[in-house]
């Protein structure tokens, strides 16, 4: 029996990739349970798909009663694996474990940030208790064995992406009658957290500098802590009319089919699994070498890159491609048959290739 722990209220690529999982998992008649916070986003997916979702509430990290709830589920349901999808969860999973030293306890890590240098982090990452972490990208990995992690508790399993959504392409018809688009313009859209390190500034000083005679449309699709901020680097960069923050929305797939090009210009990055997304709805890209995001892209082939922070070579990309539609078909043909090694297949098979490494493969013999 696997038992996943997730404490995020909202919806967001780690729970997409924990859904995708779970659902693979439930297809394939693996025992599992989702345990989460009630009346999350989660919840209500997991209850839509009939997958076992036990609510808990889990109020901060080092939460002692949320960690006992969940022990007593490990022991009713003599659960034998526990993977935590987020930095929380993986705290109250140490928690259980200290009940349960027979437990295996994978670890999710989907950030590229260095481990803290408190002894509180040292302790967490370090610590006997954990068996298995499993990484989205290289890069991830990378930074974990610099941080001391040996290299037997780390593994890399990259995100994955639902090609079967994208069998058919959603009409855009009603979002270009919304934001009033002209049949000439060519759309660029950035779908993220409006966070620091989605790092939406350097996008916005990009347009800033692209000079072309040919019409051209920016779209940030999300909602985060520096909505105002970027709202006001826009007016003060005059270029409110080329910009268009559309705050959080759900119809991902509808915008993904207006856009003919998408950009992530992040700083730090776990893998960026939007640009999957959007490679696989057949999209150029344009992108700095944020964290794992290199590793999903080749350049010149699909996508145009760029160094983290720099601004100026991004609006030259950004202008070469609204200049060239054969560039941009091009591009896209090719993101639409690279982007099938990162399907959600191969990841939900080498993560119960992990599970089938650390417990008994006869658990789950059919």
């Amino acid at each position: 029996m696997i038992l996943h722990i997730n404490t995020a209220k909202t919806w967001r690529g780690g729970e997409q990739q924990l859904f995708y999982l779970a659902s693979g998992l439930h297809k394939k008649k693996i025992p599992q349970i989702i345990v989460g916070q009630p009346e999350s986003e989660l919840e209500k997916k997991c209850i839509e798909k009939g997958l076992l979702f036990l609510p808990v509430k889990i109020r901060f990290e080092l939460d002692i009663f949320a960690a006992k709830k969940i022990g007593e589920i490990v022991k009713q349901k003599k659960v034998h694996l526990i993977h935590t999808h987020t930095a929380k969860a993986h705290t109250i999973g140490l928690l259980v474990k200290r009940n349960f030293p027979e437990l295996k306890l994978v670890v999710s890590r989907r950030v590229d940030f260095h481990i803290g240098h408190n002894w509180f982090s040292k302790k967490k990452y370090l610590s006997d208790l954990n068996d298995l972490f499993v990484c989205v990208s290289k890069k991830i990995k990378e930074v974990l064995l610099q941080d001391g992690l040996s290299n037997e508790k780390v593994v890399t399993i990259h995100s994955g992406v639902d090609l079967s959504r994208f069998k058919k392409r959603n009409n855009p018809k009603e979002l270009k009658k919304e934001f009033h688009l002209n049949k000439d313009t060519v759309t660029i859209g950035n779908i993220a957290a409006l966070v620091d390190h989605k790092d939406q500034a350097t996008l916005l000083k990009a347009i800033s500098k692209i000079q072309t005679d040919v019409p051209f449309q920016f779209f940030i699709v999300g909602e985060g802590e520096l909505m105002q901020g970027l709202i006001k680097l826009t007016k003060n960069l005059q270029i409110e009319k080329k910009v268009i923050f559309t705050g959080f929305r759900t119809e991902v797939l509808e915008f993904l089919s207006l856009f003919d090009i998408f950009t992530l210009t992040s700083k730090e990055e776990g893998l960026g699994t939007s640009i999957l997304d959007a490679m696989a709805s057949s999209l150029p890209v344009v992108a700095t070498l944020g964290g794992g995001i290199g590793e999903m892209l080749i350049p010149e082939r699909g996508a145009l890159v760029a160094t983290v922070g720099d601004f100026q070579t991004l609006a030259k990309h950004y202008k070469a491609l609204i200049e060239d539609k054969e560039k941009r078909k091009k591009f896209g043909q090719f993101n639409k048959k690279y982007v099938k090694k990162f399907s959600i297949e191969e990841t939900i098979k080498k993560t119960i290739q992990v599970y089938y490494s650390l417990i008994s493969k006869n658990l789950y013999e059919k």
